[in-house]
């Protein structure tokens, strides 16, 4: 009776592997957006799409222990990414 409750509560296995590989994928496009930001410092579409791969960036990261480290790095960024919006508002 109590079984289909249980299973209810239960956690479905986590595979890693696609953690890291989601992880992987979003810091390629952090990175490309990162570079096109530099570039061109005022562009609001590029500084939004940042903001939400950071945003996305951070539960891949916390669920992936390779890049889980980098998880107060992503928050400096985010910090520094908001900092830029205000000065071109």
């Amino acid at each position: 009776m109590f079984n289909s409750l249980k299973a209810l509560w239960q956690k479905a296995p986590v595979n890693q592997e696609d953690n890291n590989q989601q992880a992987q994928l979003l810091s390629e496009q952090i990175a490309l957006l990162e570079q096109s930001l530099a570039q061109q410092p005022d562009n609001a579409e590029t500084q939004k799409a940042l903001m939400l791969e950071y945003n996305r960036a951070l539960r891949a990261y916390a669920a992936s222990p390779v890049y889980r480290p980098q998880v107060e790095t992503l928050f400096t960024r985010i910090d520094e990414l908001r900092n830029i919006i205000r000065r071109n508002i």
